[in-house]
């Protein structure tokens, strides 16, 4: 009996001892900053930079903002929303492909675009238009210059 408590002891030893240099190991780790907390989950740097890729990278454009949003329009009134889809930005087009399902609302929305667009700011990769679609609310369109360099809409 002496012997089994003995070994079951030295069991939970050995354990204690593997969980306390794990938990030190972790500590370590985000010390240094090679475990990162994101969104409530833990990320490796690596893991961190395949999920997340950097959003500012020094590219120079092949196009404007002010030629992507005249594109964009153009593709509207043509009625190829597939071709205006192509200059929104890829993680945002099922939303927008949805959006467009309902051609009442798109239609009239497609009416009430404007031809130009005022900058108002732009820093590296992002971009910021007012877009004066006679409201009273201050509207914007969003663009983001990607990593081939060609600007994209974010949210209009």
């Amino acid at each position: 009996m002496k012997k089994a408590l003995l070994i079951v002891g030295a069991v939970l030893a050995v354990i204690i001892l593997l969980a306390g240099g794990f938990v030190v190991y972790n500590y370590v780790r985000i010390q240094r900053g090679d475990l990162v907390k994101w969104d409530n989950q833990w990320y490796t740097k690596e893991e961190l930079a395949k999920k997340f890729p950097p959003q500012v990278y020094e590219v120079e454009a092949k196009n404007t903002p002010e030629e992507v949003y005249a594109d964009f329009c153009q593709a509207l009134l043509a009625n190829d929303t597939d071709k205006a889809l192509s200059y929104i930005v890829e993680k945002n087009r099922d939303e927008y492909r949805k959006a467009f399902e309902d051609k009442t609302k798109l239609e009239n929305w497609v009416k009430k675009l404007p031809e130009k667009i005022t900058k108002e700011n732009e820093y590296r990769n992002f971009a910021y238009y007012d877009i004066n679609m006679g409201t009273k609310m201050k509207n914007t369109v969003s663009f983001i210059k990607n990593q081939v360099g060609f600007w994209e809409i974010d949210r209009i």
